[in-house]
């Protein structure tokens, strides 16, 4: 076929029976004319598929698939999708049957341009919160706990495998005023338990650490998340740190918002649906030290 020639793209026959029965056509499908005009739109996508996604090809054309284990991160990735596709309606986000989901959009157009890495750091340089806010959404975490003599404690991490791009990452959050340092995760050959099994990891894995009190703080409130659950976390613990700092004060305050729960893979601390009074927390912070002995 002289598209397929000159494009290096396949048509199936029901696409050609379609545009010939006029049912769709081609001048106006969405899926094939991304808007390159929505600059923090098309600079989140670029970080989350720095991390998470993937583009395959195939005869029908190129494929963007993002699969990830936050539904809600998958159901932002839908409506960022549909606004940079012009679509009125989200994507579907779908379900693999480890647990993880995913959003999938056909465009050459698209996957060309986030196939680019000097896209990816040209929009880290134009959009640098809009990139560092779906950097943390997608291989961004924050983590509190309550250490061995019982204070409070907690860490913003951002791991990929990707050292040149982490370490460009760290010097935008250095310029933004947010300190941290960049360790190895873990090292290539290292086997991870994982949702899908145990896999082997292929390439050396790297962290940036945030983990001084201004430092979380000024994240907190300089880029944030926009995963509901993520941020109202990194605001809990923000607000936290700065009241009581890495206190004990800090912990029983912690433990009146979330509970300690086994069980539930790698996350611990889960937010009540109440919160407890200052008695009820400081019985229920004894309780935890001691189990901990």
């Amino acid at each position: 076929m002289a598209i397929e020639e000159e494009y290096g793209i396949g048509l199936s026959e029901s696409n050609i029976s379609y545009w010939v029965r006029g049912i769709h056509i081609p001048e106006r499908e969405a899926y094939n004319k991304p808007d390159f005009s929505k600059k923090e739109e098309i600079s989140w996508l670029a970080e989350i598929f720095a991390g998470d996604g993937t583009i395959n090809v195939s005869k029908e054309g190129k494929k963007l698939r993002l699969k990830v284990k936050d539904r809600e991160l998958a159901e932002e990735a839908s409506k960022v999708f549909a606004r940079v596709m012009g679509r009125e309606k989200p994507y579907a986000v779908g379900r693999f049957s480890d647990g993880r989901y995913y959003v999938e959009v056909s465009s050459r157009e698209l996957a060309d341009h986030l196939l680019e890495r000097e896209k990816v750091l040209m929009y880290l340089e134009e959009s640098p919160l809009e990139f560092l806010k779906a950097f943390f959404d997608c291989e961004g975490y924050i983590s509190a706990f309550i250490d061995a003599y019982g204070r409070f404690g907690a860490r913003i991490g951002i791991t990929n495998t990707d050292l040149e791009l982490l370490e460009t990452i760290l010097t935008k959050l250095k310029g933004l005023g947010i300190g941290g340092k960049l360790v190895v995760a873990y090292r290539k050959g290292k086997v991870l338990i994982s949702s899908r099994g145990r896999i082997t990891a292929r390439r050396n894995c790297y962290n940036i650490a945030i983990c001084r009190i201004r430092d979380i703080i000024r994240f907190a409130r300089t880029i944030d998340s926009s995963i509901p659950r993520k941020n109202e976390k990194l605001k809990d613990v923000s607000s936290i740190l700065e009241r009581f700092g890495f206190t004990e004060d800090a912990a029983v305050e912690w433990i009146r918002m979330y509970r300690y729960e086994r069980g539930k893979g790698r996350e611990r601390w889960f937010k009540r649906e109440k919160m407890l009074n200052r008695k009820e927390a400081l019985e229920e912070y004894k309780k935890f030290l001691s189990s901990r002995r």
